[in-house]
């Protein structure tokens, strides 16, 4: 599900409540059946990863962030997420590759890179629902065609994607299309029907989205 529409529609807003960031203030958001405070909060991070539109990393490791600062890290699940998210060779080639230490603000990593690893860091747990706020801000052309890649897989194994974007060009693996506005859906549907019908630019769209990753 690709959600787009201008700055200050909700888009962010509705991604942290569906991740449980936020509580609504009204309605109630439901996985599997379950609102989401019925959950205990590790284990709804278990099976919803999130990838926020302010990225901001841990102070530790790079394999520690990765791993949500688990208690028990699985290192072949970390490096399995990192090179689902195109960040393995980037980080092996660090001085300390996996052991170099980031803090809160990101250290010397770009923004890219920081976006990268905690991309790895919402695919760890291998989720059934994967939501991102304006994943392609910072990807470059690899990077995006790995997150390509990764939804790809999860939507053949029966996984849900929610993409929040402020172009619709970055919702090429988009299924279907909400439009927001004001905090108010606009248009629901397959994604070809709701741009035709909505967006103006609709076949320029279509045109970007023939080739390239999600940027």
């Amino acid at each position: 599900l690709g959600v787009i529409g201008p700055s200050g529609a909700g888009k962010s807003s509705l991604a942290r409540a569906i991740t449980g960031v936020w509580r609504p203030a009204s309605g109630q958001v439901r996985l599997d059946g379950a609102t989401l405070d019925q959950y205990d909060p590790d284990i709804l991070g278990q099976h919803v990863g999130y990838l926020p539109q302010r990225v901001t990393l841990f102070d530790g490791t790079i394999a520690e962030n990765i791993a949500k600062l688990s208690a028990e890290p699985d290192a072949r699940r970390v490096v399995e997420a990192a090179r689902k998210a195109a960040a393995h060779e980037m980080i092996v080639q660090l001085p300390q590759g996996y052991d170099t230490r980031v803090s809160a603000a990101g250290g010397r990593l770009s923004g890219g890179q920081m976006q990268r690893i905690a991309l790895a860091r919402a695919l760890y747990d291998d989720p059934v629902l994967l939501v991102l706020d304006e994943p392609n801000s910072n990807l470059d052309n690899e990077g995006s065609e790995a997150l390509n890649l990764a939804i790809r897989q999860m939507k053949s194994e029966g996984k849900s994607v929610i993409i929040m974007a402020h172009r619709p060009a970055a919702i090429r693996e988009c299924d279907l299309l909400m439009v927001l506005e004001g905090g108010t859906r606009k248009a629901f549907g397959p994604r070809d029907e709701v741009l035709r019908s909505m967006v103006k630019n609709h076949a320029e769209i279509a045109q970007a989205q023939g080739g390239g990753g999600v940027s």
